[in-house]
């Protein structure tokens, strides 16, 4: 009896494989988002025939979730992907995920403790974990949406670009990075360094900070960034400071 009850619960749910595929796709189109993917590589990545990858890509053109450029064939996330993104930032689950290792870091370090995401050639601040001292400036960042490289925390994504890929990237948003006083020779220094460390370690304007990244679901990127005072960030303490985050961080990837 118990073991027709074990089979029971753990036998596969009528259909739970064609849904299975179609997430598998779902997070390879998402993947390429950016560039768009070819129904050749999504058969390849997916590892199914060419016919069930192609009638499963089509259903996900039907429902919204993906959309095909009907001159190239390249499939990319579609409107109602887009829909269901912009539904789950008004209660963020990555805000709810990382809250409790931010609460720790905060009280840890009595710092400043931000959450932001990468969006394409930005980053956009969800939550900020306020420290001891309260700085008015830092609390006007929650919402906002900058430049990769205008924030500490947002290097660790520029440090995970191909040099071609940052040099395009500056190149697009050349007036507004001289705008802040951004060279391209400072940004490229500083991605170096960087990589070099694992992780963002920024001094500049009067404010410093450690940020390292870390993935979100298949596809996203995310990164924890503590920043002050540069009265306050000594070599020793940013050693510090960077421990303790990679600790939090390993936590929350360990979920």
């Amino acid at each position: 009896m118990t073991g027709a009850k074990t089979s029971a619960r753990t036998a596969p749910v009528r259909g739970s494989q064609s849904i299975d595929r179609a997430m598998q796709l779902l997070r390879h189109v998402a993947a390429h988002h950016a560039q768009g993917i070819e129904l050749a590589s999504l058969v390849e990545a997916a590892q199914l025939d060419r016919t069930t990858t192609y009638r499963i890509a089509t259903s996900l053109v039907r429902a919204g979730l993906v959309s095909r450029d009907g001159t190239t064939g390249l499939y990319r996330l579609g409107i109602e992907a887009m829909a269901l993104g912009l539904t789950a930032m008004q209660r963020a689950p990555i805000i709810e995920r990382c809250l409790p290792a931010m609460k720790v870091l905060a009280r840890r370090t009595e710092e400043h403790v931000f959450l932001v995401v990468r969006s394409g050639d930005h980053s956009h601040c969800l939550h900020l974990e306020q420290g001891v001292h309260p700085i008015r400036s830092f609390f006007e960042t929650v919402g906002s949406i900058r430049l990769l490289g205008l924030g500490i925390p947002s290097f660790s994504f520029l440090a995970e670009m191909s040099d071609e890929d940052v040099a395009a990237h500056y190149a697009r948003h050349q007036a507004e990075y001289q705008s802040h006083n951004m060279s391209a020779g400072k940004l490229q220094r500083w991605i170096r360094q960087t990589r070099e460390l694992g992780h963002a370690h920024i001094s500049a304007k009067g404010i410093a900070g450690v940020g390292m990244r870390f993935a979100v679901g298949s596809c996203g990127d995310a990164a924890l960034g503590i920043v002050v005072p540069a009265s306050r960030m000594s070599r020793a303490r940013g050693e510090v400071l960077v421990g303790m985050l990679k600790g939090e961080i390993g936590r929350l990837s360990s979920q």
